[in-house]
């Protein structure tokens, strides 16, 4: 009488692992998706973007399909899934010659590295140059050299319109980190495309 509810127990744990095996092979075979990432802790880091920096807005724009066709020319691939319905621009405030006013746009996007997501923050000044960038988060091996401002410095007074091929305009982090270096440097085109397109010009001189 007392085998009948260990066999039970025993089919039921068996069943519980081989789904928790299935589970996880499917997460591994799951292609990784780089997604629209928040800005984490605004009021603490805004300032090493923006020295001057008081405060900020968030503005969400939503993303129509000319908005999304305009993106896609600019930078060559289809959008992800989730860049297709809204984008978050962040807009800093703060004195500039003794008068408070608009210093600019904090954007922040995850691209796919080999680890995980590397999520990216850029500030962009109202003539769409941009001022700095860093790394919010990453896995990678070279996270180290991917942080150094040796490697995020070459973005610095960068413009949409201006190379980012690693190895041509842009020195890769380290030797072992160019494919990281790649894609830190097409997210950070793709968010000066971002800020250009989705501002509609209303920021530049």
């Amino acid at each position: 009488m007392r085998s009948q509810p260990r066999s039970i127990l025993s089919s039921a744990t068996a069943f519980s692992a081989r789904l928790l095996v299935a589970l996880a092979l499917w997460l591994s075979a799951a292609p990784l998706r780089a997604d629209v990432c928040v800005w984490r802790d605004p009021e603490r880091t805004m300032q090493k973007l923006f020295p001057q920096a008081r405060d900020y807005k968030t503005r969400t724009v939503k993303m129509t399909a000319e908005r999304m066709a305009a993106i896609e020319r600019a930078i060559g691939v289809p959008l992800e899934d989730t860049e297709r319905k809204e984008f978050d621009l962040y807009e800093i405030t703060g004195s500039l010659d003794g008068k408070p006013q608009k210093l600019g746009t904090v954007l922040a996007l995850a691209g796919k590295g080999e680890y995980g997501t590397i999520e990216v923050v850029i500030g962009v000044d109202r003539a769409g140059r941009l001022v700095g960038a860093y790394i919010q988060r990453t896995r990678e091996r070279v996270s180290k050299a991917l942080q150094s401002p040796e490697f995020l410095n070459q973005f610095a007074g960068k413009t949409k319109n201006d190379g980012f091929d690693v190895g041509t305009d842009i020195k890769p982090a380290s030797a072992d980190a160019e494919n990281a270096s790649r894609v830190v440097a097409f997210v950070v085109k793709k968010m000066l495309v971002f800020h250009d397109v989705l501002t509609n010009g209303e920021n530049k001189p």
